[in-house]
């Protein structure tokens, strides 16, 4: 069960670690009394989607309306946009992606992940099993269809290593951009990395394609959260008042995704309110797929140092990364 208390502690811990960070930033607040911000924008990592659906559950339902918060979302143009409007104050809070918070901090950008969103990997392999795939080893000899994105092409070596396969020699490997449910279906390829397992892989069954599904982080990719909420790391160590909007922002999603998981029916009509266009013929398979995989817990250092690790050692970084510095921690 989801457990609201949890994700408002990982926030309080966030705020303290932030507190006590480096000394350009060490948390002593300006004389005065510091008003908090009561209109948020959120810089939303894609186009709305049921990965969304705690955020637009507590913006319909009245969670952060609750906690004196006015909330508006912004859709972003790249991946990387959440990151960039967040450290330039463009943007109050934002959703990313873990590996992108490795890519940032190579250039010392002033962002920290304050909690999870989906604390697992969405991020699969989707083979058609009518190819004869029924686990990772009968990949071996099988066209794979990628999405191009260096951290993409770093899970296949990774899970292809893991099983004994050669990413080079043992498989033939498409760039498909991010056709990878069309490439599936016209058969062009037998399987595709890259796909969510909660959206484009319901999006399969929804088209009657019998599938097998494996998530990364369980076929040698170390586990990571696929989605956190991100702030700016220096405004949580200088301004109380938007240490306090971020605390309340965190609790009001919590909130929201606790009646969501309560509420399935009624999360898919919200989603319905919200979703873009390419998400809405399939919500009622893909809310409740999503609501299974948001188990909010907290921010583990130790697993992001040992991911972080992971993405050096497979050439996604240049420089040594330090994972705990990414997350909030007491």
């Amino acid at each position: 069960m989801f457990r609201t208390p949890l994700i408002v502690l990982t926030l309080v811990a966030a705020l303290i670690a932030a507190g006590c960070g480096d000394s350009s930033s060490s948390g002593s607040v300006p004389p005065g009394t510091t008003v908090p911000p009561t209109n948020l924008t959120v810089a939303l990592d894609w186009y709305p989607n049921p990965d969304h659906v705690g955020l637009f559950s507590a913006m319909d339902e009245g969670m952060f309306a609750a906690r004196g918060l006015t909330v508006q979302t912004e859709e972003p143009s790249d991946v990387s946009d959440p990151i960039k409007l967040v450290a330039a104050g463009r943007a109050d809070v934002g959703i990313s992606y873990e590996p992108e918070m490795f890519f940032a901090q190579q250039k010392d950008t002033p962002v920290v992940a304050v909690a999870a969103l989906v604390p697992r990997a969405l991020n699969s392999i989707i083979a058609n099993t009518d190819d004869g795939i029924h686990s990772v080893a009968d990949l071996k000899g099988k066209t794979i269809g990628e999405d191009g994105s260096k951290s993409t092409a770093a899970y296949l070596d990774t899970v292809l290593d893991h099983a004994g396969i050669d990413p080079d020699n043992d498989v033939h490997r498409v760039n498909v951009g991010f056709n990878l449910v069309r490439a599936l279906l016209s058969g062009k390829v037998d399987a595709v990395i890259g796909a969510f397992q909660n959206i484009e892989g319901e999006q399969l069954k929804a088209e009657g394609m019998d599938t097998v599904t494996f998530p990364v982080d369980r076929y040698g990719v170390p586990s990571y959260d696929e989605l956190v909420l991100i702030a700016n790391r220096d405004r949580l160590g200088s301004d109380a008042g938007y240490r306090g909007a971020v605390r309340g922002f965190v609790a009001g999603l919590a909130a929201g995704t606790a009646w969501a998981r309560a509420h399935p029916t009624e999360a898919v009509d919200v989603m319905g309110a919200h979703a873009a266009s390419d998400y809405k013929d399939i919500l009622d398979r893909s809310v409740p797929a999503t609501l299974r995989l948001l188990d909010t817990t907290t921010l583990d250092p130790s697993a992001w140092t040992a991911f972080g690790d992971w993405m050096h050692g497979r050439g996604l970084l240049q420089q040594p990364p330090d994972g705990a510095a990414l997350v909030a921690s007491s």
